[in-house]
């Protein structure tokens, strides 16, 4: 897979270089933990598409290292600074939350502080739901549930961010498919992740 934009920031960027190579190594290469670099890598991609400065395009290569690896946000910090440290930070979640939805609850309310960890978390779940669609994996309604609040959080509360009409396209083809399977009992989500006012 060839990421053309990933490949011009990390020309031309030493820091981009350097956060690709740990987050491979962190990752693993193929088949070693929940993911591979490739995730990443396309949300850094979708990331550097618009013209992010390289910090946040290293935070983007780097965001799921501390949810999927050894590698810590001190770590990052000491080999990367604070200002990409801050930013891995805001879109790792708690794992110390539970339940699911409670964890999921909170990533998404503290992603919404700044602009740029907003802009990765998109750009994460329109990688995710890409990769969804072009697998044809199947989504738990949980995740699916996760993933259209956060489509409605970041339409609501983020109306100009990148990558929101990618991503409600994106989203719209995946409950089109997943709409033959039964749905998740009690949901009560509209499809661009808003919940319906009170009963008239």
């Amino acid at each position: 897979m060839v990421f053309d934009r990933l490949g011009l920031a990390v020309g031309s960027s030493a820091l981009v270089e350097r956060a690709l190579r740990v987050a491979t190594a962190a990752h693993g290469g193929p088949g070693h933990g929940r993911k591979t670099v490739a995730h990443p890598a396309a949300v850094a991609d979708l990331i550097a598409s618009r013209g992010f400065e390289e910090d946040v395009v290293a935070a983007a290569l780097l965001h799921d290292t501390v949810e999927d690896t050894p590698l810590t946000i001190e770590r990052i910090e000491a080999g990367f600074g604070k200002e990409v440290a801050g930013l891995v930070a805001g879109v790792t979640e708690d794992a110390r939350i539970h339940p699911y939805a409670a964890r999921k609850a909170e990533a998404r309310s503290r992603m919404m502080r700044d602009p740029r960890t907003a802009a990765i978390y998109a750009a994460d779940k329109l990688a995710s739901v890409r990769g969804l669609l072009e697998s044809g994996a199947p989504i738990d309604g949980e995740r699916l549930e996760h993933f259209t609040r956060t489509l409605g959080l970041l339409s609501d509360g983020r109306p100009d961010l990148p990558f929101l009409p990618e991503l409600a396209a994106a989203m719209a083809a995946l409950i089109d498919r997943e709409s033959a399977a039964p749905a998740p009992i009690g949901s009560q989500l509209l499809t661009d992740g808003r919940e319906p006012g009170p009963a008239a």
